[in-house]
């Protein structure tokens, strides 16, 4: 396990200081001052019947909806590039696997490193809709926020878009480390993400990897239908992916 480890520590060194660790930070944070700027200039009209905990459901679900339809694929493609990047721009594979570890330690740490990335937007946007909720309650307070959001409620149903977000994190993953070329890994993910904005409503978007974190905010989705697929075929997808790296990086 400790070679695991390490595999896994050398990644978290590489990548200090670099465009992909923070866009960790810079995504999220994107996402939510744009809800904010257009939650101030478009204030919605009084709601007696609105309760505070509905508006803070309905803030946290405008905020992920945006982040899981648009920014995670975009995200996960930019960053899985960025991650193979590391070693294919300077030819640094012959090296990793001259190494005495595994072949498998480096596919898995990358991987892992990936989820991990992603898992830190996620949880960063869940502390960011409390900072934006309480400046939408002095620019826009017609939106009905008042005191704490129901903390509890809070984290679920990110969660579980995350939890379906492994699909697509393990088939970038492969892609940026099959193929040497940025441009290829970068232009797959984009025209998926533009492919699912297409089938996202229709009965092809509980199948569809690009889609399946956006399904679990929309009561159209069947949420263990989008897990089933997005957690599983994420499981079996890395399977494969290392079974094909081990297989093309063999003596």
């Amino acid at each position: 396990m400790s070679v695991y480890w390490r595999a896994l520590r050398a990644e978290m060194l590489k990548l200090k200081h670099t465009l992909a660790l923070w866009m960790v930070l810079i995504l999220p944070l994107a996402v939510a001052a744009l809800i904010v700027l257009v939650g101030s200039l478009h204030p919605s009209a009084p709601q007696r019947s609105t309760t505070p905990a509905a508006a803070w459901h309905g803030l946290e679900t405008g905020m992920f909806s945006l982040w899981c339809l648009l920014m995670v694929p975009l995200f996960v493609t930019l960053e899985t590039a960025l991650l193979a990047g590391l070693e294919h721009g300077n030819q640094q594979w012959k090296h990793l696997l001259a190494l005495p570890l595994p072949p498998s330690a480096h596919y898995l740490a990358k991987l892992l490193m990936m989820v991990l990335m992603v898992l830190g937007a996620y949880l960063l946007l869940c502390v960011l809709v409390l900072p934006a909720g309480w400046i939408l309650m002095v620019t826009a307070p017609d939106h009905g926020l008042a005191g704490l959001p129901p903390l509890a409620d809070l984290w679920p149903l990110p969660a579980a878009s995350f939890a379906a977000s492994m699909l697509i994190v393990a088939l970038q993953t492969w892609i940026a480390l099959r193929w040497q070329s940025f441009t290829l890994a970068v232009s797959v993910g984009i025209v998926a993400t533009v492919v699912g904005f297409i089938v996202a409503q229709s009965r092809f978007g509980n199948f569809f990897p690009w889609t399946l974190p956006g399904r679990i905010f929309h009561h159209g989705g069947d949420m263990q239908l989008t897990l089933a697929v997005g957690l599983g075929g994420g499981v079996l997808v890395a399977v494969l992916g290392l079974v094909d790296f081990l297989r093309r990086e063999s003596p």
